[in-house]
């Protein structure tokens, strides 16, 4: 989609790719750009588990004051704030609808906070395309992805109101930030939710953007949700591109990256940082660049937050406690997670869907675990914040040699990097490296050996049976929906005891 400017302008309108413009001429300037991503509706503090004593920081009451003193210190012509993506999906905030859809309470949070635009990232459409489409409709800030179109063809965007690019000025420059969203949208959401899109690739798209803005502006900022690898390959492929703000990868840089002239710039996850990136700009080129990452510890800044972000935090802090904290069960030991193969979380989540079945074998996605079990008391905001996705949970029917080819996907997973290791239970398997490649030693389910002429039953949630190309490699047969959602068979699980670690991996290398 290619949305035209009207030189000076503050606001990207729809029309014909304007004519080329003289370069902006411009003295030395100072330009501060605060930055954060991957807030996943966390508005409230939690854990910091890389600080010692794992104290709950963030929220939006300190990035509210951390933005009130970057603009006390440096006035507020020259702060722009910007967001990377995923605002939504993490905790029961998402269980509210404002402003016409679920979720909508972020965008209380973020306009509040002074955020000047934000990107759509991938958990945007975790609810549907409905309930996106009410939540760009709702913000008052620009919503910007470049690169989701309509799929008629007619260069328009995938959702009404979103925008490819927008032109803000800030001491004295003009800066076009345009927005990018993940590639892989098709298969990290369901398929119903990106049907009314085409989404385009991103290096093809930011080299019509840059095309587009840069005889208008000062500066070129991509704000991207695709990851800091995707933002280095972006970087090196496209010149013309000032400075990245990335998200999707949940990467905190606390020092910046640089390719070739472009800056990138990333702000972890949870609304626990704020990105400050401070840079002087003569004649559109960046003369100097600094960046720091601030741990957002509660009362931690001179000057103080908004009242009207402090008012939000603390209505909707007791709208989630009354219904999300009480009790259910008891954690022994902290369970966490491993992306690249299975863990704690990872067992006696599969466990947990195998038991509410009442199948042979579950199987879970780790990336559907969004945080771990912490030792003590557990309470429903607990395991909300672990499993925040609507999933249900499904019955289906595996053959034994689907189930080898799953295990190989694992082990090649846990080899090589690149691909989630499903998360199993009810499976054992012993596997080695053998030419370079992984070879299955041997595997039972329960105590049998695989058979694979047999068929198993097995359960796993809708995501992953929704994408099963992706996610499993075979086409799960004789689905079955259950009655239940993953966080209430999780609710279940829970009451039946202490929870703790479940012992041994399913998958072990054989050296």
């Amino acid at each position: 989609m290619i949305i035209g400017l009207l030189v000076g302008s503050l606001v990207a309108c729809s029309g014909s790719r304007p004519p080329p413009a003289a370069a902006v001429e411009a003295d030395i300037a100072h330009l501060v750009v605060a930055h954060t991503n991957d807030l996943h509706a966390h508005f409230s503090p939690n854990r910091a588990s890389w600080l010692p004593g794992q104290p709950d920081i963030g929220g939006f009451v300190e990035i509210s004051a951390h933005v009130n003193a970057l603009e006390k210190t440096h006035g507020t012509d020259k702060v722009l704030v910007l967001d990377g993506g995923d605002v939504l999906t993490g905790t029961p905030l998402m269980e509210f609808e404002t402003r016409g859809a679920r979720g909508g309470a972020m965008l209380d949070f973020m306009e509040e906070a002074g955020v000047d635009a934000w990107v759509l990232g991938n958990h945007e459409f975790d609810l549907g395309y409905a309930n996106i489409a009410a939540l760009v409709d709702a913000s008052r800030i620009p919503v910007l992805s470049a690169n989701l179109d309509a799929v008629d063809g007619s260069g328009d965007p995938g959702i009404r109101g979103l925008k490819d690019h927008h032109i803000f000025e800030r001491s004295g420059l003009k800066i076009g930030v345009f927005g990018l969203t993940t590639h892989g949208l098709a298969h990290l959401t369901s398929g119903s939710a990106t049907e009314n899109m085409k989404v385009r690739k991103v290096q093809e798209v930011a080299v019509e953007q840059v095309a587009i803005l840069e005889p208008q502006v000062d500066l070129v900022v991509a704000l991207t949700h695709i990851g800091i690898e995707q933002d280095e390959a972006l970087a090196e492929a496209v010149p013309g591109i000032d400075l990245i703000v990335g998200g999707h990868s949940h990467t905190p840089l606390y020092e910046p990256r640089k390719v070739g002239s472009t800056w990138i710039v990333q702000a972890g996850s949870y609304a626990r940082y704020l990105g400050v990136a401070q840079m002087t700009v003569k004649d559109g080129q960046i003369q100097g660049f600094s960046s720091s990452l601030r741990d957002l510890i509660p009362g931690n800044s001179e000057v103080q937050p908004s009242a009207e972000v402090v008012s939000l935090q603390a209505r909707w802090t007791e709208e989630v406690s009354s219904r999300f904290d009480q009790g259910v069960g008891v954690v022994t030991d902290t369970l966490g997670r491993r992306p690249g193969a299975d863990s704690p979380l990872g067992r006696w989540s599969a466990d947990m869907l195998r038991d509410f079945a009442e199948v042979q074998v579950g199987i879970y996605n780790p990336g559907g675990l969004r945080s771990d079990l912490v030792k003590g008391e557990l309470s429903r905001r607990d395991l909300y914040e672990i499993y925040p996705f609507s999933n249900t949970v499904v019955r289906f029917e595996v053959s034994g040699e689907e189930l080898i080819g799953l295990l190989l996907r694992n082990a090649t997973a846990e080899l090589e990097g690149g691909r989630s290791a499903m998360q199993m239970s009810g499976v054992r398997c012993k596997w080695r490296v053998r030419a370079g490649a992984p070879e299955i030693i041997e595997a039972h389910v329960g105590t049998t050996v695989i058979d694979p002429d047999a068929t198993y039953t097995a359960a796993t949630n809708s995501y992953i049976i929704d994408r099963w190309s992706y996610n499993l490699g075979f086409e799960p047969r004789n689905t079955v929906p259950m009655s239940g959602t993953v966080f209430e068979a999780a609710q279940a699980m829970a009451a039946k005891g202490p929870i703790s670690p479940p012992p041994n991996p399913r998958m072990v290398r054989v050296d």
